[in-house]
C-alpha cells in the first residue's frame, strides 16, 4: 500500500484487453507495475502515463499488493503464478482476467490459499476498445467481501462488475458459456455470408436485412464489418485464440457430463481455419474458412 491509500498493481500480460486494463488503472491513480511484453508499445505507453517497468515477474511480485492476469490461456496463468510465488508476500491477491480452465483456477486457488495468497477469478466480455474506454463487463468469482474489497480496481476498467454469486472458478465456467454463444454466432454468420456469396447476392443487402430483424446485435455487426467492407479489425480476437476457448469449454462440458452438440460445429470450423493457417487472422475473418470450402480453388 502506497502514501496514496491505492494497493501497488502488477499486471502480466498487456496484449488486446491487457493494455486497455492497465492504462485505465494507472490513469485512476493507482500505482502501477508491469513487465517486459512482445507489445512494447504497450510497456513503453504504460511508463509514460506513470507505471514502472519491472525487470522480472519475480521482481513485480515483490512489490505488489494485488497482480492482475490477463495472458493467453491455462498454461501461460500457471507459469506466472509458479513465478509469482518465488517473492510474494502473504496477503498478496492474484486476480485472474484470463480466459482460463476452471479446474485449473479451483487448484491454484486451493494451492495458493496455503501460502497466504488470495486467486479471484474475473474475466473479461466486449471489445478491446471497450476496455480501452474502460467500459469493458467483468464477472467475479471468489468470496462477496473480496470481489467487494477489489471492486473499485476492477471498475477502473469495467463498468460492469458482476459478482458469480460462486466459488473462485465459477466466473471462468461462465466466461466458457458466454464465449460459446459469441462465437457460436460467430460460425452461424460465416455460413450465412458464404452462402450469400454461393448465391450470388449483395452481403450488404443481408446485412440490411438482418439489422433490421430480431436478430441483429453487436456481435452480427462486428462481423459484418469484414463481410461486407473487409475491415478485419471489427473485432481484433484470433481464431486460434476461439479454438482454444471452445476447446476449454468442450471440456468443461464433458467434465460435467454435458451434450456438445452446438460447440462441436463451432470448434471444428475454427480448427480447420487454423490448420488452413489462418490462425492469427481475426474472428470475423472466419467466414473465409466457409469460403475456402465453397470454392477451393479461391484466393483469400
Amino acid at each position: 500500500m502506497t502514501d496514496t491509500g491505492k494497493p501497488v498493481v502488477g499486471f502480466v500480460g498487456v496484449g488486446l484487453m491487457g493494455w486497455g486494463m492497465a492504462k485505465n488503472a494507472v490513469e485512476k491513480g493507482y500505482p502501477l507495475r508491469v513487465v517486459a511484453h512482445r507489445k512494447r508499445e504497450a510497456v513503453d505507453d504504460l511508463v509514460q502515463r506513470g507505471a514502472v517497468e519491472c525487470p522480472s515477474l519475480a521482481a513485480m511480485a515483490a512489490e505488489c499488493d494485488v497482480i492482475v492476469l490477463c495472458v493467453t490461456g491455462a498454461p501461460q496463468v500457471e507459469a506466472s503464478v509458479a513465478e509469482i510465488v518465488t517473492t510474494a508476500r502473504a496477503g498478496l491477491t492474484i486476480i485472474d482476467s484470463s480466459t482460463s480452465e476452471p479446474d485449473v483456477t479451483e487448484r491454484l486457488a486451493r494451492e495458493l490459499e496455503a501460502r497466504g495468497i488470495t486467486l479471484i477469478d474475473a474475466p473479461l466480455s466486449r471489445t478491446p476498445q471497450h476496455t480501452w474506454d474502460g467500459e469493458a463487463t467483468t464477472y467475479v468469482g471468489g468470496p462477496v467481501e473480496t470481489v467487494e474489497k477489489w471492486r473499485p480496481l476492477l471498475s477502473t476498467w469495467a463498468n460492469a462488475v458482476i459478482p458469480v454469486n460462486g466459488p473462485v472458478g465459477a466466473a471462468h465456467a461462465l466466461k466458457l458459456i458466454n464465449n460459446l454463444v459469441a462465437l457460436g454466432y460467430a460460425a452461424i454468420w460465416a455460413e450465412c455470408y458464404a452462402m450469400v456469396q454461393k448465391v450470388g447476392a449483395d452481403p450488404a443487402v443481408f446485412r440490411e436485412i438482418v439489422t433490421n430483424s430480431g436478430m441483429n446485435c453487436g456481435n452480427f455487426q462486428s462481423f459484418s464489418k469484414y463481410a461486407v467492407e473487409r475491415d478485419a479489425g471489427a473485432h481484433r480476437f484470433t481464431i486460434v485464440n476461439g479454438a482454444k476457448d471452445l476447446t476449454y469449454y468442450n471440456r468443461l462440458a464433458n467434465r460435467h457430463g454435458a451434450a456438445t452438440l452446438m460447440s462441436d460445429g463451432a470448434l471444428q470450423t475454427l480448427k480447420l481455419g487454423v490448420a488452413m493457417g489462418m490462425g492469427e487472422r481475426y474472428m470475423p475473418q472466419i467466414g473465409d474458412i466457409v469460403l475456402a470450402l465453397n470454392d477451393p480453388e479461391a484466393e483469400r
